[in-house]
């Protein structure tokens, strides 16, 4: 009886987590929240919403991949869209899979993207600024990256609530983040796609960095590569990228500047949307003009004039390693 009573227990515990019903799962079913009514997956295409045959109640069609049930849309990309999910064997393990969008399943190279992206994440291990990468492959005709999922707030959401940003948490934020870097640095790689949508703050304020799409190996970054097309953001990426020159850790301290900047002053530096006229602002400019005019004059002026260094426009010019700008910014860090 015991026994049974726990079980019970842990069910309730878990329908509570996710909203479903471990049962109801177990025999190939989802419940609907509003009647109770359970209806059959296998008929229905997974990861749509479909109306509840007895009340019209939209229910979520989850997916299982492998071990992990797909039963919450996250968001999504180019590359395919992420989904909340947990462990079948334990419901209180919750994890983002990304997939393939549906229409680009059998993309070779959407799926060699996948994999690679995957792959670098997870040599990256554990890292408590880092999202790490738990699980990756094929089942069956999916192919899935299984990551851990963190509770709370992107930076992009955070500067779009204009309540602002107390100078201490950037100033801890920055850190963290340089923190991450330097692990990725150590693994082989650059991250090259510093901006707030691929940052989040958790529910304890500590921010967590992911979306390794970017990483490029430190030797394939340092050579010079003129393309016509450039990746990343151009608001935040650094101005030798545009022209092919090569990158190092003080370019992603320059990307880092600028995300540092648009959190404290609640804009980026360029406010044009156009990608090509802000390249073109990048490279035409001789450097980048001094923040102190543009910044707030709330923000302090140790911050001001660090935030000047890192987005210099000669990279010479500005810090060299990760743990040069980190020591800098927490000195300016214990003073806050």
């Amino acid at each position: 009886m015991l026994g049974l009573f726990k079980k019970r227990e842990k069910e309730a515990e878990e329908r509570r987590e996710t909203g479903l019903d471990p049962v109801a799962l177990a025999d190939n079913c989802v419940e609907c929240e509003n009647c109770g009514s359970r209806i059959p997956i296998e008929p229905l295409q997974p990861l749509t919403i479909e109306k509840c045959p007895a009340c019209s109640n939209p229910i979520f069609i989850p997916m299982k991949i492998k071990n992990f049930w797909l039963f919450k849309p996250l968001g999504g990309g180019g590359m395919g869209s992420v989904y909340k999910a947990f462990l079948e064997s334990n419901a209180s393990l919750l994890f983002a899979v990304k997939v393939l969008a549906r229409t680009a399943k059998r993309d070779q190279h959407l799926i060699h993207a996948l994999l690679n992206e995957a792959a670098i994440g997870k040599s990256f291990g554990r890292h408590p600024h880092l999202i790490s990468v738990f699980d990756y492959g094929q089942y069956n005709d999916e192919f899935y990256c299984a990551m851990e999922f963190v509770e709370g707030k992107r930076l992009d959401q955070i500067i779009e609530e204009k309540s602002g940003v107390q100078q201490k948490y950037a100033m801890l934020w920055g850190l963290q983040l340089l923190s991450a870097e330097q692990r990725i640095y150590e693994s082989g790689y650059l991250f090259r796609d510093l901006k707030p949508q691929n940052v989040i703050i958790d529910t304890k304020g500590n921010a967590k960095l992911f979306d390794y799409g970017l990483c490029l190996s430190i030797d394939a970054a340092f050579k010079p590569t003129p393309s016509d097309t450039v990746e990343g953001s151009p608001i935040y990426m650094p101005p030798e990228r545009i022209v092919g020159l090569p990158e190092s850790m003080n370019s992603e301290i320059y990307s880092l500047g600028m995300l540092l900047f648009h959190l404290l002053s609640g804009k980026p530096y360029y406010s044009s949307t156009d990608a090509y006229n802000l390249a073109k602002k990048h490279v035409a400019s001789l450097r980048v003009a001094s923040v102190a005019g543009i910044m707030p004059k709330t923000v302090d002026k140790k911050i001001t004039l660090l935030i000047d260094r890192m987005v210099a426009r000669n990279p010479e010019e500005r810090f060299q390693t990760y743990m040069e700008a980190a020591s800098e910014m927490n000195a300016i860090f214990k003073e806050l």
